[in-house]
C-alpha cells in the first residue's frame, strides 16, 4: 500500500518515493490555456498550492524538469502541442513560506535573502557575456547580501530580462505564499512598509515585462488591487468563488471515496462527510486533503 504523503509538498519527493497521488496534472495544460500572463490563486492552508507550484516548476523549467515523474499521468496523454511545453523554459522559483519575522528590518532581511537564494541558482550568468559590468556589479551585491532596497524591489524584473538574454526564451515565474510576509507585517505593525516593497517587487517584475511568459502566484489571502496589485492590468484572480480551476485545489468527494476505497475505509465515508464537506470552490463541494490524511493515518 502506498504511503499518504503527509507534510510533503515537493511534487518531486513525491513522485520518485511513490507517495500516494491524486493526479491534478490537467492543472499544468490549464495554465498553458490561460489568456492571462498573471494568475493569482488564493485558496485556504493545506489545500495543495505549493504542490500545484511545484508541479508547474518541474514540468515547465529547462534545467529541473524531470519527465520520468510525470509518466502515466493524464498530462501525458494531452496532444503534442502540451508536451511541446515541457522543460521549455528559464524559471524562477520563489517561496514567501518562511518570512514571519516580528520587525520589519528583519522581515527585509528575510526577503533579500530569499531572493539571493535565487540569484545564486542561476550565477552561470556571471560567467557569460550576457551581463555588463554594471549589472555584474548589481547582481554580485544582491548575491552578498550588499545591495541597496531599490535593487532588490527591481531584482525580479532584472532576472527575467537576464534569463531571457542567456537562454533566448521568456521566463515562467512562480511565487508561493507571496502574501505571508504582508500577513505578518499586518500582525507586527510593519503593514505599510512590506506593502510598499512587495508592490514596487511584484510591479517592476510582473507588470508590462518583455521577458515575462507566464507567472502564477498563490497565497492564502486576496490583497485587495488598490493596495498591492494596482498596477497589474495584465492579472487575473481565480478565488474560491470561481468556477475555473475549482477541482484542482482540495479534493473532490469522488477523490475522497477513491482514496477511501484504496485504503480499505469506506465504512467511514458517511463520517467523513459531515465532517469535513464543508468547503465549497465555485460550486463543487471540496475536502481538505491535510484532513483527510491525518484522518487516514489516525
Amino acid at each position: 500500500m502506498q504511503k499518504l504523503p503527509l507534510g510533503i509538498s515537493d511534487f518531486k519527493e513525491l513522485q520518485q518515493n511513490n507517495y500516494y497521488f491524486i493526479d491534478k496534472s490537467l492543472f499544468i495544460k490549464e495554465i498553458i490555456d490561460e489568456d492571462a500572463q498573471v494568475i493569482l490563486f488564493p485558496r485556504p492552508r493545506r489545500f495543495g498550492k505549493t504542490l500545484n507550484i511545484s508541479m508547474l516548476r518541474y514540468y515547465f523549467s529547462e534545467a529541473e524538469a524531470d519527465w520520468s515523474i510525470f509518466k502515466d499521468l493524464k498530462i501525458e496523454t494531452q496532444p503534442e502541442q502540451y508536451l511541446q511545453e515541457f522543460a521549455a523554459y528559464p524559471l524562477i522559483y520563489i517561496t514567501f513560506k518562511g518570512v514571519k519575522e516580528l520587525k520589519w528590518k528583519n522581515c527585509l532581511k528575510n526577503i533579500e535573502d530569499i531572493v539571493a537564494a535565487e540569484y545564486q541558482k542561476h550565477d552561470y550568468l556571471l560567467e557569460k557575456n550576457v551581463l555588463s559590468e554594471a549589472e555584474k556589479k548589481i547582481y554580485q551585491q544582491i548575491l552578498n547580501l550588499e545591495a541597496d532596497q531599490v535593487h532588490y524591489q527591481k531584482s525580479l524584473q532584472r532576472l527575467t530580462e537576464y534569463l531571457q538574454r542567456y537562454h533566448g526564451e521568456k521566463v515562467i515565474v512562480l511565487i508561493d505564499e507571496y502574501d505571508q510576509p504582508i500577513q505578518t507585517g499586518y500582525l507586527n505593525d510593519y503593514y505599510k512598509e512590506v506593502v510598499n516593497f512587495m508592490r514596487l517587487f511584484l510591479e517592476n517584475g510582473l507588470k508590462d515585462n518583455s521577458s515575462l511568459e507566464k507567472s502564477v502566484l498563490t497565497g492564502v489571502l486576496r490583497i485587495a488591487k488598490e493596495s498591492i496589485f494596482s498596477g497589474l492590468n495584465n492579472l487575473v484572480v481565480n478565488d474560491i468563488f470561481s468556477k475555473k480551476y475549482n477541482s484542482y485545489f482540495g479534493l473532490l468527494p469522488e477523490e475522497v471515496e477513491k482514496i477511501f476505497t484504496d485504503y480499505d475505509l469506506e465504512y467511514r465515508l458517511d463520517q467523513i462527510k459531515g465532517w469535513y464537506n464543508g468547503y465549497n470552490f465555485g460550486g463543487r463541494t471540496i475536502y481538505n486533503p491535510w484532513s483527510i490524511i491525518n484522518l487516514n493515518y489516525s
